[in-house]
């Protein structure tokens, strides 16, 4: 009977296999120094597996992370490397984890869980719903050549102080919903993994940008990436502190135009890319929904939530099937603005509900990725609004949203 357990730092190797079959990659493990545990890569303990025996048959890692919701940092559980052999698919391990996962991670106090989807049906079947998009850009490099360097560049490589670069990634994040903490794991253990990429080999170059006054404003990371013979830049991250720092970081493109037919950026969608030149034909767009969120403790994401400038209440009733302690009926009630009030007072009732969720609906709504207008115009059947529409949409409304790291 296979068992299911957390992992132990000698069942990573057999997970890492797993995923050279599920995303069709290519690792040659008879050599030596491909059998070592990157002392960068997550805990052993992160990761869940089903056994038979010792052979792990499937598994996926469970993150611990920090992120930020409505200007609060909360913890969230990101969800990587999903795998299962060939011959042990169609068991309902993964399903079996999750039924495991999810309960654990409520009572630890997790609030959110977000994952990068390979089917965004197979995921909702465990309450994530899409709940990020992305904006894939293409320009030509000459088209950025009116953004004109000014301040100073200077590249990061291995082993550098990363003090600024955190400094403001920090701010960068501080009032964007999925934005994720990257000082929350000890010993600067994911600024070492950012940083890590050593240029002359892999063609990847960091560059921190300070203004005319020597203030650290962005930071823009970036890598060749050739299509159809042509030599493209393609920008893994580029973080800011305002608009100066955003189009500081853009200014290094002119100088690269000789070495790059254009500029590509999977970038948050709150931004417009039109801005960036004078003529928006020129811009190639693309909005891709990609990333998937769930609600894991919904009493605690409804107290946190941005409440409305006005005092008011309202009833929630949610069905989560994969966590029961989350359904029920929610009554969320406001202060005036002017109150000591910081967060809303959230209770259950058995007071009829103005508004009925499953997760999927209230994981977008909670979130901010869509207003309760745009919910109402869904072909899903997971909402209905029975009264006090009018202020549920001073409740639901659209924040910037941007999952900040890839897992």
């Amino acid at each position: 009977m296979p068992e299911l357990r957390r992992m132990e730092t000698e069942d990573l190797l057999q997970l890492y296999k797993i995923h050279t079959i599920v995303y069709n990659v290519r690792k040659d493990y008879s050599k030596e120094e491909n059998q070592k545990i990157d002392p960068l890569d997550h805990p052993a303990q992160w990761s869940w597996g089903f056994f038979d025996g010792k052979k792990l048959l499937a598994g996926m890692t469970e993150i611990d992370y920090l992120m930020r919701f409505d200007g609060h940092s909360v913890k969230m559980s990101g969800i990587s490397g999903v795998g299962t052999l060939p011959e042990a698919r169609k068991s309902g391990f993964i399903r079996r984890i999750f039924e495991k996962l999810l309960p654990e991670a409520y009572e630890k106090g997790v609030i959110f869980s977000n994952l990068t989807p390979f089917s965004h049906s197979f995921y909702q079947k465990f309450g994530y719903e899409t709940a990020c998009a992305r904006n894939l850009i293409k320009i030509s490099t000459d088209d950025l050549s009116e953004i004109k360097p000014k301040g100073e560049f200077t590249q990061v490589i291995p082993g550098d102080d990363m003090s600024l670069l955190a400094g403001i990634h920090a701010s960068y994040i501080s009032n964007i919903n999925h934005g994720i903490h990257r000082d929350y794991w000890p010993d600067d253990r994911a600024w070492k993994r950012f940083t890590r990429d050593d240029p002359y080999m892999t063609g990847i170059f960091i560059y921190l940008w300070k203004d005319e006054e020597g203030k650290a404003r962005s930071y823009i990371k970036y890598q060749d990436v050739a299509d159809d013979g042509e030599h493209n830049m393609s920008v893994t991250e580029l973080a800011f502190t305002d608009r100066k720092g955003l189009y500081g970081a853009l200014s290094i493109v002119s100088g690269l135009s000789a070495q790059y037919k254009n500029f590509k950026w999977l970038m948050p969608a709150f931004i417009d890319p039109c801005d960036f030149i004078g003529d928006a034909w020129s811009v190639e767009s693309e909005i891709l929904p990609r990333d998937m969120t769930r609600v894991v403790n919904v009493k605690a994401a409804l107290e946190l939530m941005r409440r409305p400038a006005c005092e008011g209440e309202y009833v929630i009733e949610v069905l989560d099937e994969n966590i029961s302690a989350n359904t029920g009926k929610y009554l969320v009630q406001f202060g005036a603005q002017n109150s000591n009030q910081i967060h809303a007072d959230v209770s259950l009732t058995q007071k009829n509900a103005d508004i009925k969720c499953d997760m999927q609906t209230l994981s977008q709504l909670v979130t901010g990725y869509r207003s309760l207008e745009n919910a109402l115009y869904s072909r899903q059947k997971g909402l209905e609004v029975i009264g006090n529409e009018e202020f549920l949409k001073r409740v639901f409304t659209l924040r910037p949203q941007h999952v900040t790291e890839y897992f």
